[in-house]
């Protein structure tokens, strides 16, 4: 908190530490409801007006009437940990952005021969006739394709190898309009081998 020792805190107020009012009186009404918050995580400030993140645990004591008497709580610094969790979100931003600017589309969708898509980007979505890459979200990659054993031979594939590289197929966009498509995906797996899911690019290469 910026104080010298602790003599110096008591008798100050919690609200002033808050850089928002509004987390104080969040994590009021949450005590009075539940009892306890953990892990509450908020901007706060030192003495001195310095800011910081705080991870607090905190619990409302009651008297044998009910009645609220005091708030005890176990309180961290996690700035640096706060930082590292930002960096990784405006990191997360940019590659999201990156993928989105591309012409290729790049996807991911569960193992196995349906294959539902678990992501995809703007590219993607175009190629396959959509107007937003959450239209394609839960549909299947295996109805994509003209003949469903291309799908099949994909798979046999990564199974086998893991890997397969421009692999060309007839597929269908969400009009039935058919295309040329030229895939490289590659099948991710868990420590014990377990498949995960399946990430690739693919493209239009019909006038090709």
């Amino acid at each position: 908190m910026g104080y010298e020792n602790p003599e110096d805190v008591i008798g100050t107020k919690i609200k002033d530490i808050y850089v928002n009012p509004e987390d104080r009186r969040l994590l009021c009404e949450k005590l009075e409801k539940e009892g306890v918050w953990r892990d509450f995580v908020s901007l706060c400030k030192r003495k001195n007006g310095e800011t910081f993140y705080m991870e607090r645990t905190s619990s409302l004591v009651r008297d044998e009437s009910g009645k609220p008497v005091a708030i005890h709580g176990v309180f961290k610094d996690v700035s640096d940990r706060k930082k590292w969790e930002l960096e990784i979100i405006e990191s997360e931003k940019r590659y999201r952005l990156l993928f989105n600017s591309l012409k290729e589309g790049i996807f991911q969708c569960e193992p196995g021969k349906d294959g539902v898509f678990t992501w995809i980007n703007q590219a993607g979505a175009d190629i396959l006739g959509y107007e937003s890459p959450a239209e394609v979200i839960g549909s299947r990659l295996a109805d994509m394709y003209v003949n469903p054993d291309d799908r099949k031979e994909l798979i046999e594939k990564l199974e086998g190898e893991g890997m397969w590289r421009d692999f060309t197929a007839y597929c269908k966009r969400k009009n039935g309009e058919r295309f040329i498509s030229e895939t490289t995906c590659n099948l991710v797996r868990d420590e014990n081998g377990k498949p995960l899911r399946i990430e690739g690019v693919f493209r239009d290469i019909t006038e090709r």
